[in-house]
């Protein structure tokens, strides 16, 4: 136990998979943020069905007849519906129906086509090898929630055991509520907020770590993780630029020219790949007037009225999206107990201070330059709400949700590190506070999806 409090990325680990195990047991199935269509994307991945190349206004595709049918049944009216309860009773039934492969049906899930395959390839796994066993759909379902639960864990674990400061931050981010409820879940966000994860803390390990060469693995690693967060989700491009940081004297094999422009082509290649593929997805929203082609064309022609669009929208909804970011579960319709939302966030807060390395020197270009991407990033994530989810002409960005900004944590702190508190306390004491604090943060989550779906 004192081996595994001092540690955090083994905390992370140990604590990550089992607490998120739990969850993945007591929600219900298809009751996280758009599951269903993740599960049928991540289906259609299993049977090697790419869409690299994506038909013009393709908004599904057939199904098994099994998967359609639990989907539907399962997700029934309990999104947005609080006074709403579903029985254990009929989850067990559900396990009954079968796959009926040979029977196909169309499904419509235009919002998970928008992506790439890239970030429902550990849900694919976990289904193939359902499928290979006969497993029926609802298995299905948990075993892509399985293997998105072991591949984000390991992915998360592992940066986290890279970072040079910041270890138990980056730690408390990866299980707060919100990220532990999505990585027990079948999201697509997933792999990207473990992309991000390992592309901050290898930056940071060659730009503040050790001293000494960089390792051909180390740069390898660098760009794969900005590949495959760039494929996942096209507005988290600019922290590609992140491997700007990292020092010349860390490329003693490879001129850091040549190395960031190469880095930054294959980033900038599939980011082109991934908008390609979301604009040949058809519209996503018919409850409102939504004219994708329209807004990104204002939004050039009039960039200063796009960026006061974007400013007030984080000026108003800011603490919403803070709370967000630390949980609201469900179809963000599974509230957490308001305190424990205010302690998530200080001891977040603090942490970016007692956290850090006072071996380590931060310059005011690096924060600077930190800054801009983080800033650059939020702009994106709004410009992508702006365009496909937010009616034409509106005055605020619609679509925007707190959880968007997980990815971007472990790399905006360094705009922050400072050395006068690091190291205040004890790593023991650290480590058996944050550990007992984030099994209170379990426990009262549990409790929380236990008292909406069930009603115990």
């Amino acid at each position: 136990m004192r081996e595994l409090i001092s540690r955090p990325d083994r905390f992370l680990l140990v604590a990550g998979l089992l607490f998120g195990l739990g969850l993945a047991a007591v929600t219900p199935p298809f009751q996280a943020p758009d599951e269903p269509s993740h599960f049928y994307r991540a289906y259609r991945v299993s049977e090697g069905r790419l869409d690299v190349i994506p038909s013009p206004g393709r908004t599904g595709a057939d199904l098994p007849a099994g998967v359609a049918r639990i989907g539907a049944e399962l997700k029934g009216d309990l999104p947005f519906h609080e006074e709403k309860r579903i029985a254990p009773e009929k989850i067990l039934a559900a396990f009954r129906v079968p796959l009926d492969p040979e029977r196909r049906v169309p499904v419509w899930f235009p919002n998970t086509l928008q992506y790439p395959f890239v970030p429902y390839l550990p849900q694919a796994l976990g289904i193939a090898l359902g499928r290979v066993f006969g497993a029926p759909p609802l298995l299905l379902l948990y075993l892509a929630r399985l293997a998105n639960l072991i591949a984000g864990t390991l992915m998360v674990s592992f940066a986290v055991r890279r970072l040079p400061a910041f270890q138990w931050l980056a730690a408390m981010i990866a299980l707060t509520p919100m990220a532990l409820f999505l990585r027990a879940s079948a999201s697509a966000d997933v792999t990207s907020t473990g992309a991000a994860f390992l592309l901050a803390a290898t930056v940071a390990q060659l730009a503040w770590g050790t001293e000494g060469p960089a390792r051909k693995s180390d740069l390898a690693l660098l760009t794969a993780s900005s590949a495959v967060l760039c494929a996942s989700k096209a507005a988290y491009f600019p922290l590609a630029f992140l491997a700007f940081l990292i020092p010349a004297v860390r490329f003693p094999q490879v001129r850091r020219g040549v190395f960031l422009g190469l880095h930054t082509a294959v980033s900038l290649a599939v980011t082109a790949f991934a908008v390609t593929t979301s604009r040949a997805v058809g519209i996503i929203r018919f409850d409102v007037a939504v004219d994708p082609g329209r807004q990104i064309h204002d939004a050039l022609a009039q960039p200063l009225r796009f960026l006061q669009v974007v400013a007030a929208d984080y000026v108003l909804h800011g603490l919403r999206y803070l709370a967000q970011l630390v949980g609201k579960l469900g179809w963000l319709d599974t509230r957490l107990p308001a305190p424990l939302i205010l302690a998530y966030l200080g001891i977040l807060l603090a942490l970016v201070f007692l956290d850090a390395n006072p071996g380590i020197e931060v310059r005011p270009w690096q924060r600077g330059f930190v800054a801009a991407v983080i800033l650059a990033t939020m702009v994106l994530i709004s410009a992508s709400q702006y365009a496909l989810w937010t009616p034409y002409g509106a005055k605020l960005v619609d679509g925007v949700q707190g959880r968007y900004f997980t990815p971007l944590v472990p790399a905006a702190v360094w705009a922050l590190h400072g050395r006068r508190l690091a190291e205040r306390i004890p790593p023991l004491r650290m480590g058996a506070g944050l550990a007992l604090f984030s099994l209170l943060s379990f426990g009262i989550s549990v409790w929380a999806l236990v008292g909406r779906y069930y009603g115990f």
